[in-house]
Protein backbone atom coordinates (compact mmCIF):
# COMPACT_ATOMS: atom_id res chain seq x y z
CA UNK A 1 0.00 0.00 0.00
CA UNK A 2 2.84 2.39 0.88
CA UNK A 3 4.39 1.81 -2.53
CA UNK A 4 1.09 2.56 -4.33
CA UNK A 5 0.49 5.81 -2.43
CA UNK A 6 4.09 6.89 -3.12
CA UNK A 7 3.51 6.16 -6.82
CA UNK A 8 0.35 8.28 -6.87
CA UNK A 9 2.15 11.27 -5.34
CA UNK A 10 5.08 10.64 -7.68
CA UNK A 11 2.79 10.79 -10.71
CA UNK A 12 1.21 14.01 -9.47
CA UNK A 13 4.66 15.49 -8.90
CA UNK A 14 5.92 14.33 -12.30
CA UNK A 15 2.99 15.88 -14.14
CA UNK A 16 3.12 19.19 -12.26
CA UNK A 17 6.90 19.55 -12.66
CA UNK A 18 6.63 18.81 -16.38
CA UNK A 19 4.15 21.67 -16.56
CA UNK A 20 6.55 23.91 -14.60
CA UNK A 21 4.12 24.29 -11.67
CA UNK A 22 5.29 25.29 -8.20
CA UNK A 23 2.75 22.92 -6.65
CA UNK A 24 4.97 20.01 -7.73
CA UNK A 25 7.00 20.56 -4.57
CA UNK A 26 4.04 19.68 -2.31
CA UNK A 27 3.60 16.32 -4.04
CA UNK A 28 7.37 15.89 -3.99
CA UNK A 29 7.64 16.37 -0.21
CA UNK A 30 4.83 13.90 0.50
CA UNK A 31 6.29 11.35 -1.90
CA UNK A 32 9.75 11.69 -0.32
CA UNK A 33 8.36 11.02 3.15
CA UNK A 34 6.73 7.85 1.83
CA UNK A 35 9.84 6.86 -0.14
CA UNK A 36 12.05 7.35 2.91
CA UNK A 37 10.02 4.71 4.73
CA UNK A 38 9.90 2.41 1.71
CA UNK A 39 13.65 2.64 1.04
CA UNK A 40 14.50 1.92 4.67
CA UNK A 41 12.18 -1.09 4.75
CA UNK A 42 13.97 -2.44 1.64
CA UNK A 43 17.51 -1.81 2.97
CA UNK A 44 18.27 0.76 0.25
CA UNK A 45 20.30 2.90 2.61
CA UNK A 46 21.61 5.34 0.03
CA UNK A 47 18.07 5.96 -1.16
CA UNK A 48 16.85 6.26 2.44
CA UNK A 49 19.31 9.07 3.18
CA UNK A 50 18.61 10.57 -0.22
CA UNK A 51 14.84 10.56 0.34
CA UNK A 52 15.23 12.05 3.83
CA UNK A 53 17.37 14.89 2.48
CA UNK A 54 14.84 15.38 -0.30
CA UNK A 55 12.14 16.25 2.19
CA UNK A 56 14.16 19.38 3.00
CA UNK A 57 15.09 19.88 -0.64
CA UNK A 58 11.37 19.93 -1.43
CA UNK A 59 10.81 22.64 1.16
CA UNK A 60 13.70 24.63 -0.31
CA UNK A 61 12.38 24.01 -3.83
CA UNK A 62 8.99 25.40 -2.85
CA UNK A 63 10.56 28.63 -1.62
CA UNK A 64 13.13 28.92 -4.42
CA UNK A 65 10.40 28.62 -7.04
CA UNK A 66 8.54 31.46 -5.33
CA UNK A 67 11.10 33.95 -6.59
CA UNK A 68 9.86 35.74 -9.70
CA UNK A 69 13.37 36.03 -11.20
CA UNK A 70 13.80 32.24 -11.37
CA UNK A 71 14.01 31.46 -15.11
CA UNK A 72 14.65 28.19 -16.91
CA UNK A 73 18.14 28.28 -18.44
CA UNK A 74 20.99 26.02 -19.57
CA UNK A 75 24.04 25.03 -17.54
CA UNK A 76 27.26 26.78 -18.41
CA UNK A 77 30.48 24.82 -18.97
CA UNK A 78 31.64 25.15 -15.37
CA UNK A 79 28.29 23.92 -14.03
CA UNK A 80 28.42 20.89 -16.34
CA UNK A 81 31.97 20.08 -15.21
CA UNK A 82 31.00 20.40 -11.54
CA UNK A 83 27.99 18.13 -12.01
CA UNK A 84 30.09 15.49 -13.78
CA UNK A 85 32.85 15.63 -11.12
CA UNK A 86 30.26 15.48 -8.34
CA UNK A 87 28.63 12.45 -9.93
CA UNK A 88 31.93 10.59 -10.25
CA UNK A 89 33.28 11.40 -6.79
CA UNK A 90 29.92 10.96 -5.07
CA UNK A 91 29.37 7.57 -6.70
CA UNK A 92 32.78 6.26 -5.66
CA UNK A 93 32.45 7.47 -2.06
CA UNK A 94 28.90 6.18 -1.61
CA UNK A 95 29.68 2.85 -3.29
CA UNK A 96 32.51 2.29 -0.81
CA UNK A 97 30.21 3.18 2.11
CA UNK A 98 27.40 0.89 0.95
CA UNK A 99 29.73 -2.06 0.31
CA UNK A 100 29.76 -2.84 4.03
CA UNK A 101 26.00 -2.91 4.47
CA UNK A 102 23.22 -5.36 3.62
CA UNK A 103 22.13 -3.12 0.72
CA UNK A 104 21.04 -5.64 -1.96
CA UNK A 105 22.13 -3.39 -4.86
CA UNK A 106 24.96 -1.12 -3.66
CA UNK A 107 26.21 -0.10 -7.12
CA UNK A 108 22.79 0.81 -8.48
CA UNK A 109 21.76 2.40 -5.16
CA UNK A 110 24.93 4.53 -5.22
CA UNK A 111 24.33 5.68 -8.78
CA UNK A 112 20.65 6.50 -8.33
CA UNK A 113 21.34 8.31 -5.07
CA UNK A 114 24.10 10.54 -6.45
CA UNK A 115 22.46 11.18 -9.81
CA UNK A 116 19.17 12.04 -8.09
CA UNK A 117 20.93 14.62 -5.94
CA UNK A 118 22.53 16.19 -9.01
CA UNK A 119 19.30 16.12 -11.04
CA UNK A 120 17.32 17.62 -8.18
CA UNK A 121 19.88 20.40 -7.68
CA UNK A 122 19.67 21.23 -11.38
CA UNK A 123 15.87 21.06 -11.23
CA UNK A 124 15.81 23.49 -8.28
CA UNK A 125 18.03 25.85 -10.28
CA UNK A 126 15.70 25.33 -13.26
CA UNK A 127 18.39 23.99 -15.59
CA UNK A 128 17.27 22.16 -18.72
CA UNK A 129 20.00 19.54 -18.24
CA UNK A 130 18.21 18.27 -15.14
CA UNK A 131 15.95 16.29 -17.44
CA UNK A 132 18.83 14.49 -19.16
CA UNK A 133 19.96 13.23 -15.75
CA UNK A 134 16.39 12.36 -14.74
CA UNK A 135 15.95 10.40 -17.98
CA UNK A 136 19.01 8.26 -17.23
CA UNK A 137 18.20 8.05 -13.53
CA UNK A 138 14.61 6.94 -14.07
CA UNK A 139 15.74 4.09 -16.32
CA UNK A 140 18.24 2.91 -13.69
CA UNK A 141 15.65 3.29 -10.91
CA UNK A 142 13.24 1.10 -12.90
CA UNK A 143 15.95 -1.56 -13.09
CA UNK A 144 16.67 -1.17 -9.36
CA UNK A 145 13.05 -1.63 -8.33
CA UNK A 146 12.70 -4.65 -10.63
CA UNK A 147 15.92 -6.20 -9.27
CA UNK A 148 14.98 -5.86 -5.59
CA UNK A 149 14.42 -9.17 -3.81
CA UNK A 150 10.85 -7.96 -3.09
CA UNK A 151 10.22 -6.41 -6.47
CA UNK A 152 8.68 -2.96 -6.33
CA UNK A 153 6.64 -3.27 -9.51
CA UNK A 154 4.56 -0.12 -9.01
CA UNK A 155 7.66 2.00 -8.43
CA UNK A 156 9.27 0.38 -11.47
CA UNK A 157 6.23 1.36 -13.55
CA UNK A 158 6.32 4.89 -12.08
CA UNK A 159 9.93 5.28 -13.15
CA UNK A 160 9.13 4.01 -16.63
CA UNK A 161 6.38 6.65 -16.82
CA UNK A 162 8.86 9.23 -15.51
CA UNK A 163 11.16 8.42 -18.45
CA UNK A 164 8.40 9.73 -20.70
CA UNK A 165 7.80 12.72 -18.42
CA UNK A 166 11.55 13.47 -18.45
CA UNK A 167 11.46 13.57 -22.25
CA UNK A 168 8.40 15.82 -22.22
CA UNK A 169 9.91 18.04 -19.52
CA UNK A 170 13.16 18.35 -21.43
CA UNK A 171 11.32 19.43 -24.58
CA UNK A 172 9.06 21.83 -22.64
CA UNK A 173 11.87 23.38 -20.56
CA UNK A 174 14.10 23.64 -23.66
CA UNK A 175 11.39 25.65 -25.45
CA UNK A 176 11.06 27.96 -22.44
CA UNK A 177 14.85 28.38 -22.09
CA UNK A 178 15.28 29.00 -25.83
CA UNK A 179 12.53 31.64 -25.79
CA UNK A 180 14.12 33.30 -22.75
CA UNK A 181 17.55 33.34 -24.40
CA UNK A 182 16.04 34.69 -27.62
CA UNK A 183 14.27 37.48 -25.70
CA UNK A 184 17.45 38.21 -23.75
CA UNK A 185 19.49 38.35 -26.96
CA UNK A 186 16.92 40.58 -28.71
CA UNK A 187 16.79 43.00 -25.78
CA UNK A 188 20.58 43.46 -25.82
CA UNK A 189 20.73 44.33 -29.51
Amino acid sequence: MLEIVAVIFGLLQGITIALNKKSNWIFYIIQMILMCIFSYQNHLYGDTVNDFVYIFVGIYGWFSWSKPQSKITYCNTLQKALVFAGLAIGYIVLRIKLAGTDDPLPSIDSFTTISSIAATALMMMRKVEAWILWFINDIIYAVEYFALPNQAIYLMILNILWVGLAIYSFINWKKIADAYEKDLHCSTI
